[in-house]
C-alpha cells in the first residue's frame, strides 16, 4: 500500500506526467496537421512564457515583446537567405545573440520609466522594429523584404547527415522546449526569481532592503529577450516565412491574449494560453475563415469573466485539492 505522502506527490505531478506523455507520443497517432499544430503552440508557449517572467513575476508591462522574436526570426531568415550561411549552429545562435542585444538596448531605455510609462515606450519600440521591417526603401528594404517579408527558410541544418521532417522537428521543438521551461522554472524559483517577485510586490521595499531595483529588472528584461529570440528561431525554421505581422502590435497583442487566458504568474500558463488561442484558430478557422476572430472574443470574454486569475490557477487549486484529499 502507498503511504498517504506519496499519494499526494503522484496525485500532483500526474498532470504534468499525462501531459509529457501525450506530447511526446502524439506524432505516433495524429496526423502531421496537428503535429504542426503542436509545435507551433511549443513555440508561443515559450514565447508567453518568457513574457511572463516579465509581467508576471517582475511587474513589467511589456507590450512590445514580439519585437524580439521578430528580430531573431528575421536575422536568422537573412542570414540564410542573402548570405547563405545554413548551419543551425551559426544562424541560430546570431539571431537569439540579436535578439540579446536588442533587449540590452531596449531595456536601458525603457526601464527609465515605469507603470504605464514604461508600457508606452515598449509600444513604441516594438512599433520601430515594425516599421524597419515593413520598409520597401532602400537596402534595408532589400534585407527584409519589406511588407512581402522572407520566405523560403529551410528546416534547420545540423549537420551529421539529418534532414528534419515534420515530426522529427516537432521533437526538436519538444526537446527545445522542455530545456527552456526547465531554466525557466529554475528562474523563478530561485533568489533571483523571489527577489523580482518582492520587487514587484513592493519596490520601495525592496530598494529600502538593499536590492539594485533596476539592475533586477535590467536582467529579468534581458533574459526574456533571450528566451523570446529562441522562440523566434524555432517559429522561422517551423513556418518558413517571416513577415512583419509577426512583429508589430498585433503579435504582442496576441501574447498579451494569450498570457491572460493561460493566467499570469503561473509561467505554465503560457502553455494554456497558446494551446487555446491556435486550437481555436486552427480548428474555427477552417469553418469560418472570417469569424473565428469574433469566436475568439467571445471566449476570452467568458474566461475572464469566470476565471479573473486564468485557466492555469484554477487548474493549481483544482490539483491541490485531489493531491490534498485523495480525490476531487
Amino acid at each position: 500500500m502507498f503511504s498517504r505522502k506519496y499519494k499526494r506527490h503522484m496525485y500532483r505531478f500526474a498532470p504534468v506526467i499525462i501531459v509529457g506523455l501525450l506530447l511526446t507520443t502524439l506524432p505516433t497517432f495524429t496526423d502531421l496537421a496537428i503535429v504542426g499544430l503542436f509545435t507551433k503552440i511549443l513555440i508561443f508557449a515559450l514565447l508567453v512564457m518568457s513574457l511572463d517572467l516579465l509581467v508576471g513575476y517582475t511587474g513589467l508591462m511589456a507590450f512590445g515583446h514580439a519585437a524580439f522574436f521578430g528580430i531573431a526570426a528575421y536575422t536568422t531568415a537573412i542570414l540564410i537567405k542573402h548570405y547563405g550561411i545554413l548551419s543551425f549552429w551559426l544562424s541560430a545562435p546570431a539571431g537569439v545573440l540579436m535578439a540579446v542585444l536588442a533587449a540590452c538596448v531596449f531595456g536601458v531605455i525603457a526601464l527609465r520609466a515605469s507603470a504605464i510609462y514604461f508600457l508606452l515606450i515598449t509600444i513604441a519600440l516594438g512599433q520601430l522594429v515594425f516599421e524597419l521591417a515593413n520598409t520597401s526603401l532602400g537596402k534595408l528594404g532589400a534585407l527584409t523584404g519589406g511588407s512581402d517579408g522572407l520566405g523560403g527558410i529551410p528546416y534547420p541544418e545540423i549537420g551529421f547527415s539529418f534532414s528534419f521532417s515534420p515530426n522529427s522537428f516537432y521533437y526538436f521543438t519538444w526537446g527545445t522546449f522542455i530545456i527552456c521551461a526547465l531554466l525557466l522554472y529554475w528562474i523563478t524559483k530561485s533568489p533571483f526569481g523571489y527577489s523580482l517577485q518582492g520587487i514587484r510586490e513592493s519596490e520601495v521595499r525592496a530598494r529600502a532592503l538593499g536590492y539594485n531595483t533596476w539592475l533586477y529588472r535590467y536582467i529579468a528584461f534581458i533574459i526574456g529577450g533571450l528566451f523570446s529570440g529562441i522562440a523566434g528561431v524555432l517559429y522561422v525554421h517551423y513556418n518558413g516565412f517571416i513577415s512583419p505581422e509577426g512583429v508589430g502590435m498585433e503579435a504582442s497583442g496576441l501574447l498579451w491574449l494569450m498570457l491572460i487566458i493561460g493566467g499570469s504568474g503561473t509561467l505554465w500558463g503560457g502553455f494554456i494560453g497558446s494551446g487555446v488561442i491556435l486550437s481555436l484558430q486552427y480548428f474555427i478557422s477552417g469553418f469560418t475563415p472570417q469569424r473565428w476572430p469574433l469566436i475568439l472574443g467571445v471566449c476570452f470574454v467568458g474566461v475572464i469573466m469566470s476565471y479573473r486569475g486564468g485557466i492555469m490557477p484554477e487548474l493549481n487549486i483544482l490539483w491541490k485539492r485531489i493531491s490534498h484529499d485523495g480525490s476531487p
